[in-house]
This record gives C-alpha cells, structure tokens and sequence, in this order.
C-alpha cells in the first residue's frame, strides 16, 4: 500500500477569490490488505469543501444528499462542508484515490455558475490526463517543499479546478445538444404524422448519425422512432374520429396510412378495438 499525506492549517486570513489548501492525500490500496488502511467503514464529516478523485478501483458511495451508488475508476466526488459522506473501495478492486480538503469562496462562485450542484456528488467524468498529471505535480511539489507559502501549489490546484471546469461545460454542452436533438426530432415526427418518414434523412437532417439518433430517441422516450410515429398517427386518428364525422377512409389518408384495411388492422392491434366501435363509445 502507498500513502501520501499532507495536512496544512492556514493561519493567515484566506483571500476570497482563491483556495487555500488545508490537505491532500493520494491512497493506493491493493487487494485484500484493506484491512491495514484507514477506517473505511466510518462515515466522515468534512469542515471544508472536498474533491476526491478515484484514478483506479470500484466500490460504493454515499452521503447525507446521495443514496448508497456504485463508484467506478475516473470519477469525481464532491463534498460539501459539514455533510457527512462513506467512500467505500471494494476488496477486490486495486483502488488509487487522490483527496483534497480546501476552503476559499472560488469554490463557491463555481457553485454559483453551476459547475457543481449541491444535489449531486458523484461525476463520472471519464480518463482525463491533465487531471492525472496535476495531482501528480501536487504530490511531487508536497514531498520536495512543504512550505504552505508554496504559491505554484494553489495555481495547479485551481488549474485542476479549472480543468475540471471546462470539462464539465463540455459534458452540459453534449447534454444539452443531445436534449435539443431529441426535442427537434419529436417536433418534426408530430408536424409530419401524415408523411411517410425515412429516419436516416431526418438524423441527416439534424447532423447526428443514425445510430445514435435510435439510441438517444429510446433512451429518453423508451420508443423506438418509428413507435413514436405511430403513436402520434394513432393519436390523431383518435381526435377525428371522436371530434369529426369523416370517414375512416379519409381519417385513414389524413393520419399517413397506406389504406383503410392498413390503418384498421394496426388500430385494432394497438388499441384492442375498430375505429368504429371506438367511435360509437366516444359518441356516448
């Protein structure tokens, strides 16, 4: 096992745009010898903010904000000052952890612009070798120097910040333009409920490969698109049949159906009725 530790209790005032390190720790723990670490099991209430950074492991979190989850390797946590959280490795996984306690209102301000939200602790934020390489700068400055007037350590610790920062925006652009797609395909799937739609064009359409398209369209609506397209034919079908008297014929054009045997047979099936019956219930 491999432990590093550096604890440092700032008796000067802290400047309020910047962060003031109070320690840092790197744990590496091997299998079935984790017995000989520290008291895993024990929860732990932090006085200032916290990152913990999981290089290497698996196992399980959780905090008075967040229920027990799963931890996999590359993955942030976030501790908030006076919460209590568990971090807990599991036995079998090889576990490498850097851990930094500081205090500082630039952590707040990221708080504020929404890089951290107080309701989530656990970011799975993928290998990301800038990150890798500070912590390691950290650690290697701490054991050469570990004088607290070492300004080079809080500048690689707010350029970890920093990166951490830019990699978060990146992930909410993705989010965000995951979200916008998906939004713009339902709106154009409702506008052409008459049309036949070829969903390679549409994922042409909107500059996402086709592939992709299904696999965000099931993920948040749990429909395959082309379910989704029937659905809303059906749907509408269902309004003018109860809210008009044409006929199915016509009701059958209108919705982008091939033809009237076409769009009883697929009401039936997916409605457990006809078109008549369910007009004459609609009618009562």
């Amino acid at each position: 096992m491999e432990n590093f530790q550096w604890n440092f209790t700032s008796k000067k005032a802290v400047n309020e745009h910047a962060v003031t390190i109070q320690s840092l720790e790197y744990l590496k723990s091997i299998p079935d010898r984790r017995k000989t670490t520290r008291g895993w099991e024990a929860r732990v209430k932090s006085k200032y903010h916290k990152i913990i950074y999981i290089k290497n492991g698996s196992g399980f979190f959780e905090s008075d904000k967040i229920l027990k989850q799963e931890l996999f390797k590359d993955t942030l946590l976030v501790i908030y000052p006076n919460t209590w959280y568990r971090c807990v490795p599991n036995s079998t996984s090889l576990w490498e952890e850097y851990s930094v306690t500081f205090r500082g209102n630039y952590m707040e301000y990221l708080i504020e612009n929404e890089l951290f939200n107080m309701n989530q602790q656990v970011y799975q934020i993928g290998y990301n070798y800038e990150i890798d390489l500070q912590f390691e700068s950290l650690i290697a400055i701490l054991k050469n120097n570990s004088s607290s007037e070492d300004v080079g350590v809080q500048f690689i610790f707010i350029d970890i910040l920093r990166v951490l920062y830019s990699n978060f925006l990146k992930n909410k652009n993705q989010i965000f333009r995951k979200e916008k797609i998906i939004t713009d395909v339902e709106s154009y799937i409702k506008e052409h409920v008459k049309s036949k739609i070829v969903f390679d064009d549409v994922a042409r359409k909107f500059n996402v490969s086709y592939s992709l398209l299904r696999k965000l369209f099931k993920e948040k609506t749990n429909m395959t698109l082309k379910q989704y397209h029937l659905m809303h034919r059906l749907n509408k079908a269902k309004d003018m049949i109860a809210d008009s008297d044409l006929s199915f014929s016509e009701i059958a054009f209108q919705c982008g159906f091939e033809n009237l045997q076409s769009f009883s047979k697929t009401f039936r099936a997916k409605e457990d009725t006809t078109p008549s019956a369910f007009r004459r219930i609609r009618a009562l």
